[in-house]
């Protein structure tokens, strides 16, 4: 018998060592126990209730367990446990197959776990199983061999040692479900009859070393209190992590469109200064009269370049005039587009006066690009007599007419 719990016990071992955590905790452990058990079985006779109890204790070796530590709070786990009992009128044993869950109560009472419960774990357990007793009556040889249900419960007390190692003190309750066992009935008489009425159960007190399999290079979570459990798993949890990396691009989002529109109010801050500086400096143009639209996004500038009769040759005035302009435009950046408008009198035919105003208007933005102006922010138009400046009565009326007008687009 003490062979064959040797090569279960080393089976389970094995077992357990391949079964490996699937998170960053690891969770099999395994302990051997030994210990004291006491029955309280079945009475010595059937008769007259003399020494009604065999209060006999025997040995509890060898005991081994396997458990799946869930969670800090939960596990379970199945058992073998090889108990004695040797009375004046029989001796044997039971060997005892059981599983069983698991509650952490040091982690339900005490959560925070500093101190001397960061190495300390109470735990209650409880289970059902099947025994298998063997006993032999001393004096006529007779021998049984019985099973029987049984539940267990159990307090245990569990000391870390070391990362891989704890110290455990349990001790045990066991209730076996037949009424024979031990090889002699107990009655259900309860009135005092001529048999007595005797509990089948059986408690046992252990010492055991456990060892937490896979903790070279991890935590066994048994060594872990649920605060830590738990927030460890907020942290790793996949949806949480997605909705955290949601949250932080999020926010990084919001900060690269804050700094956006900073740049965008700096940039329209420095782009009013400079529309106000490109302003300003047409304005200081003697011979210029500037205005600008409701929106401020265009400029249009009324020049002294004017034309004689019939002709588009600019006047030495008119160049001085352009020499200024083409020199705000250069030191100036807060304009995009340049229009420039030709216009005529009202004296000729309408072809005639709109071809003039488009030879007047291309020769502005010849002279304009031979100061170094780029051509491609140019664009012309000739309007002819369609849009005079003033009357068309009188002769300074219509020279006033004759002349090229400046749009600038900021």
């Amino acid at each position: 018998m003490k062979r064959i719990l040797l090569v279960m016990f080393l089976v389970i071992c094995v077992l357990a060592q391949s079964l490996k955590a699937q998170d960053s905790l690891s969770h099999w452990s395994v302990v051997g126990k030994v210990g004291l058990d006491y029955y309280r079985v079945s009475p010595t006779s059937t008769k007259g209730g003399v020494n009604s109890y065999i209060d006999d204790m025997g040995w509890t070796f060898p005991g081994v367990a396997v458990e799946y530590t869930i969670n800090p709070l939960i596990g379970f786990g199945g058992g073998v446990d090889y108990l004695t009992y040797n009375r004046n009128v029989a001796k044997g044993n039971t060997l005892d197959f059981s599983v069983f869950g698991s509650v952490n109560l040091t982690n339900l009472l005490v959560p925070k776990r500093t101190g001397f419960w960061s190495r300390a774990n109470v735990y209650g357990t409880w289970g059902a199983g099947l025994g298998f007793f063997s006993n032999e009556f001393l004096a006529t040889g007779e021998k049984h061999k019985l099973m029987s249900p049984l539940f267990t419960s159990a307090l245990s007390f569990e000391y870390k040692l070391s990362k891989a190692w704890a110290l455990q003190a349990e001790i045990q309750r066991r209730y076996y479900t037949r009424e024979d066992l031990g090889g002699v009935s107990s009655s259900k008489n309860l009135s005092g009859g001529s048999d007595m009425v005797y509990g089948n159960d059986a408690a046992a007190l252990t010492l055991g070393l456990r060892y937490k399999l896979g903790t070279k290079n991890k935590q066994h979570i048994r060594d872990v209190s649920i605060l830590k459990y738990n927030d460890a798993n907020i942290k790793n949890d996949p949806v949480l992590v997605r909705l955290k990396a949601i949250e932080d691009e999020n926010a990084a989002n919001k900060a690269k469109i804050q700094k956006l529109e900073a740049d965008l109010q700096a940039a329209n801050a420095e782009r009013a200064a400079d529309k106000a500086k490109l302003q300003a400096d047409l304005k200081d143009i003697p011979q210029a009269k500037v205005s600008a639209d409701s929106n401020q996004d265009a400029l249009t500038v009324l020049l002294d370049v004017n034309f004689e009769f019939g002709s588009s040759e600019l006047s030495s005035r008119s160049r001085a005039i352009l020499d200024d302009v083409a020199l705000v435009l250069k030191v100036n950046k807060a304009w995009s587009k340049l229009l420039i408008s030709g216009h005529t009198d009202n004296i000729g035919g309408d072809k005639a006066n709109k071809k003039l105003s488009e030879e007047r208007a291309a020769g502005v933005k010849k002279y304009l690009i031979s100061k170094g102006i780029s051509a491609s922010v140019i664009d012309v138009a000739g309007f002819g007599k369609e849009k005079p400046k003033t009357t068309n009565e009188t002769k300074e009326g219509r020279y006033k007419n004759r002349r090229a007008e400046l749009v600038i687009e900021k």
